[in-house]
């Protein structure tokens, strides 16, 4: 049998090519299991659309949702971030403003219908990014929405 004889700067070069894979793979991995999951049930609907808001030149936007499908509503926190935007013209990509605000709803097996009105002037800004984040209070797991520009 013919045995492969490396030279002593392959040799380097073959270690480190193999600790170099061995490090990616391990990432990979380890960047995967922080990612967020998206919602794979459609056991709820929710939706959200601009309104006039009352005595105000601002427009507002109404967050609105409805549990009374799901399966896991017992068990159901729904959390809703608002992230104020500097720069409107960027959109999604505009830099941050200040903190992210969350706005929890717990009582979901209660009331598994409601609805969130965000104001651009109580947030102090033109435009917002926001989400929702549903979280299984038994096992843990977060879902999150897209994000969404208003």
């Amino acid at each position: 049998m013919n045995k492969i004889i490396l030279r002593p700067k392959q040799q380097v070069r073959f270690k480190f090519f193999n600790v170099l894979l061995t490090f990616s793979v391990c990432l990979l991995g380890a960047l995967s299991s922080f990612s967020q999951t998206k919602i794979a049930k459609n056991d709820f609907n929710l939706s959200s659309k601009t309104v006039e808001a009352t005595n105000s030149n601002f427009k507002s936007i109404e967050i609105s949702w409805d549990f009374s499908n799901a399966t896991n509503r017992a068990s159901t926190t729904l959390n809703i971030e608002i992230q104020p935007i500097n720069d409107c013209w960027n959109k999604l990509d505009g830099k941050n403003r200040s903190e992210m605000i969350t706005k929890s709803f717990k009582n979901i097996p209660q009331n598994p219908t409601g609805s969130l009105l965000l104001s651009l002037e109580e947030y102090n800004t033109k435009c917002f990014k926001w989400r929702a984040q549903i979280i299984n209070t038994n096992t843990r797991q977060e879902h999150y929405t897209d994000w969404q520009f208003s």
